[in-house]
Parts: C-alpha cells; sequence; structure tokens
C-alpha cells in the first residue's frame, strides 16, 4: 500500500489530480482487504474521505463511501452513509464500476452474517459483474459469486433448472480462480480451498471437505486473511454441525468467534454469541 499513498502524494505534488485521486481510492481497497483492525480502518478511511471532499472529487469518493459503509455494518456502528444515496449518484453519473463495487459489499455483507437468500436474490439480479469492476473488487466478486453459486446450487426451494444453471456460475468461477492460483497468485490459495470445501460438502465428500476446510484456514492464517479465516472456521463449524459432530463444531465456531473478535467485527460477534 506504500506504492499507492506515493502515488497519491506524487499526484498531489505534481498537480496531477486524477493521478492522486485513483491511487487513493485503490488505497482505501486495498487497507479494507489488508485485513487491519477495523477500528484504526474506520478512522483512516474517514480521513481519505475528507481528502477527496476538500479535493472537490465527488466521483472518486463514492469508493470510500460505500467501503466505510462495510467496515461501520461490521463495527455494528449505525452508518451516516446512506448506501442508497451513493447508489443513485453512481447511476447518476453511469458510473458502472462504482456500481458494481456497492453490489460486491452488500454481497460480502450477506455472506458475512449467513444471509444466503438475500445473497442469493442480490447475485441473481446483478448478473455479471467482473467486465467492469477493477483491482482487487473484481477477484472478490468472483469469490463470492462461486461462494453464492454454489449455495444456489443446493437449495431445495430453487428449480431444478436454476439450479443446475447456479451450479454452472459456480463451476465458472472456480475456474477462473484455479487458474489465478495455477498462475502464482497465492493470495487465492486459501479461496480456492474453502470454495473446494463447500463443493465437497454439498457432494458428501466429508474427507475431502475436512482436509479442505484445513487447508483454507492454514492458507488465510499465513498469508494474514483474518477474516477468511473467520469464514472458513464458520463453514467448517456448519459442516460439522450437520455431521453430528458437537466438538469440531464448537472447536471451529470458537475460533470463528476469536477470528472476527481479533478483527474488531462487533456486529458479527452478536450475531454469533446471541449477544446485542
Amino acid at each position: 500500500m506504500g506504492p499507492l499513498l506515493g502515488g497519491y502524494q506524487e499526484g498531489l505534488r505534481t498537480g496531477d489530480i486524477e493521478s492522486a485521486v485513483n491511487n487513493l481510492a485503490n488505497r482505501v481497497i486495498h487497507l479494507y482487504y489488508s485485513g487491519r483492525p477495523l477500528g484504526g480502518l474506520q478512522k483512516e478511511i474517514n480521513a481519505n474521505i475528507d481528502a477527496f471532499t476538500e479535493l472537490k472529487e465527488d466521483e472518486c469518493k463514492m469508493i470510500p463511501l460505500y467501503v466505510i459503509f462495510q467496515v461501520e455494518s461490521l463495527l455494528g456502528i449505525k452508518s451516516d452513509m446512506d448506501l442508497d444515496t451513493v447508489k443513485q449518484l453512481a447511476t447518476e453519473s453511469g458510473n458502472q464500476n462504482v456500481l458494481a463495487g456497492i453490489d460486491t459489499v452488500k454481497l460480502e455483507l450477506h455472506v458475512i452474517f449467513q444471509r444466503w437468500n438475500e445473497a442469493i436474490d442480490l447475485l441473481d439480479g446483478c448478473g455479471d459483474h467482473r467486465a467492469v469492476l477493477a483491482g482487487l473488487i473484481m477477484p472478490r466478486y468472483t469469490f463470492l459469486e462461486a461462494l453464492v453459486s454454489i449455495r444456489a446450487s443446493q437449495d431445495k426451494s430453487i428449480p431444478w433448472l436454476k439450479r443446475r444453471k447456479w451450479k454452472k456460475r459456480a463451476t465458472k468461477s472456480i475456474k477462473l480462480i484455479r487458474g489465478w492460483v495455477k498462475n502464482g497468485n497465492v493470495n487465492f490459495v486459501h479461496s480456492l480451498h474453502l470454495l473446494e470445501a463447500q463443493v465437497a460438502t454439498a457432494g458428501g465428500k466429508n474427507d475431502k471437505a475436512e482436509a479442505s476446510y484445513k487447508s483454507a484456514i492454514t492458507a488465510a492464517t499465513t498469508n494474514g486473511f483474518i477474516y477468511d479465516r473467520a469464514l472458513s472456521h464458520e463453514l467448517a463449524s456448519s459442516h460439522f454441525d450437520k455431521k453430528g459432530d458437537d466438538y469440531w463444531r464448537d472447536y471451529h465456531l470458537e475460533r470463528c468467534q476469536n477470528c472476527y473478535k481479533d478483527w474488531g467485527a462487533t456486529a458479527k460477534i452478536e450475531q454469533l454469541t446471541g449477544s446485542s
């Protein structure tokens, strides 16, 4: 993230404001996916929003605005940011990248809070955003798309033919991620393992599923993706719960709670513990 901050500062120094704000907007996204504690991240992103305001760069400011909504939702803070207002501004300006980013943020929150029906409905209506998404948001959308599509393909309330389409969509997204991993991108190793675990769980291949959950957790821990480590533990806990294995269900649930606590995701911890 140092180069992005340097690019922002150099843009200001040379008067290349467009380059400066693009670097700053990308830095905000990188900050979120770095796994930094959410409390400190909230303050830093708000400082960046102030910088966009000072520069009168309302177009690029929409990116940190939807990211701060995500952060504050996880912190359990009633955000001053109205996501629908940002979406309306993006619609009026024709900014498809921001519109796709907003859908990705909503999708991520649905997945984190295990609101699978809402996630399926959102994904069903938004289509393939990869053509307009840029930077880290595009691969994240692909991962979330695959995860939700796997779930939809197993939902018996969905007609068989549509479940088949969801399965094809999941397969396509997983194939993309597998290609990135094969080409040496280590940042998606844990994502691929988690998706393979979900596919194995859906297919009743318990040994494969449990090995893949373990690999996903190990890779996410090694590479510092605390939010995906938490998600992997939670989905593993659900897998063992369905098996009737109380020990491993509780083990993974406790580890999940610890991860979200370390990240600062107060709202998610309250959901998991039933407190408020």
